[in-house]
């Protein structure tokens, strides 16, 4: 089989693990379920992920590195902590909203307890925090970024980045609104600039409101 035979093959795997996970669950889909949808040879699954496992294992990590990416180019783009901030998380939401149906498999599955879980958290979310961590301890020594610990910002932007992800079919039966349009995304994105105006930024007497307790 060549190369692109074989991207092609394990591209047509994920993509019906993804949507038998979603819909069957991890535990309620079987290899050969995956193999039947996908239109492979159910050894396939095997040769190229090592199993049910490997299959989760590969579409978590493939999923995590393109997010990191879209983080990492977000800060590339500006100088300013305040624009890294919103373009990182812009950039992050739009790799979500192009890749919603394994974002919200690997956001429901980041939920759970397991030893696949623990790495992941410990590898690439560890890499998150670490840029996120850095765009604000930049605002903070710049004086923008002084309204709230960095910690519960981080905390508080993260919900921001992934509720509508997470809770797509929530957001669709009771605000009839679709989270993977490009118009939510910017809307939704007005607001996220208003939170960090409002809530952690310093220029608050401009707008004639009440400084917040700093926590």
């Amino acid at each position: 089989m060549t190369n692109a035979a074989s991207t092609k093959t394990k591209e047509a795997v994920m993509t019906a693990a993804v949507d038998l996970f979603m819909t069957r669950g991890y535990n309620g889909t079987s290899v050969r379920a995956v193999a039947d949808e996908a239109k492979v040879n159910v050894a396939l699954i095997s040769y190229y992920f090592g199993g049910k496992k490997g299959l989760l294992e590969t579409i978590l990590n493939d999923y995590l590195i393109g997010y990191l990416e879209a983080i990492e180019d977000g800060i590339r783009r500006e100088t300013s902590s305040f624009d890294r901030l919103l373009a990182m998380i812009e950039s992050a939401m739009e790799y979500q909203r192009t890749h919603h149906r394994k974002a919200r498999l690997v956001l429901r599955e980041m939920t759970l307890d397991s030893m696949l879980v623990r790495e992941v958290m410990a590898s690439y979310f560890m890499k998150e925090k670490h840029y996120f961590s850095l765009v604000y301890e930049q605002g903070r020594k710049q004086g923008v970024f002084t309204q709230m610990r960095k910690e519960w910002a981080i905390l508080h932007l993260r919900g921001m980045i992934t509720m509508p992800f997470l809770h797509a079919q929530y957001i669709r039966e009771v605000f009839h609104l679709e989270p993977n349009d490009d118009t939510f995304v910017m809307h939704y994105m007005k607001h996220v600039k208003q939170f960090i105006e409002l809530q952690l930024c310093t220029d608050h007497q401009t707008k004639n409101l009440p400084l917040p307790m700093m926590i």
